[in-house]
């Protein structure tokens, strides 16, 4: 008896795989970490410094048709901050309201933190302090988000770039 149920068992171990596998070979999408991650307005620059994962190694897991492990999704959930459920595909689910919301808060917020830093008027500049304010009393995990990035992304003064961690040795290239 025990025998009848190890195959049983491996069989659907098998047909689960083979069905797994049908659908990665087709290129359907398993997931739509890429989508979710550009409503949440968040780059990959930004997710790689949440994660430790390189941007590289990211920009592969964004691939619909990828098949992650468990805890790759369960690292991309932590990193944007939303139900893991969003970040997988479901052809007739669109986003939660809550994650929506969430998305367009955000990049309110970050609309406002950069007009912040462009306001030349003292009462444009009171008002958008105000709106900043009230954003953030409705939802307090806004006041640390950063505004639109003007040109690449901003690095505090003490930041290097990743040409300064790594630099391109030209020599060794073989470039005349």
């Amino acid at each position: 008896m025990a025998s009848v149920t190890k195959s049983s068992e491996s069989d659907e171990d098998f047909e689960f795989e083979e069905r797994r596998v049908r659908r990665v070979r087709k290129g359907m999408p398993l997931h739509r970490i890429a989508e979710v991650r550009q409503q949440q307005g968040v780059s990959l620059r930004t997710v790689s410094r949440r994660t430790g994962v390189d941007v590289s190694v990211l920009k592969q897991h964004e691939i619909p048709s990828s098949d992650l492990k468990l805890s790759d999704l369960y690292l991309w959930q932590q990193a944007l901050d939303v139900p893991i459920q969003n970040l997988l595909q479901d052809h007739d689910d669109e986003l939660s309201n809550e994650t929506q919301t969430r998305a367009s808060m955000v990049k309110l917020m970050k609309t406002v933190v950069a007009l912040s830093e462009v306001s030349s008027s003292p009462r444009v500049a009171r008002m958008v302090m105000m709106l900043r304010e009230q954003l953030v009393e409705m939802m307090p995990e806004l006041e640390s988000i950063g505004g639109w990035p003007s040109y690449g992304t901003r690095r505090s003064a003490d930041q290097v770039g990743k040409i300064a961690e790594n630099p391109v040795d030209l020599f060794n290239l073989g470039i005349d």
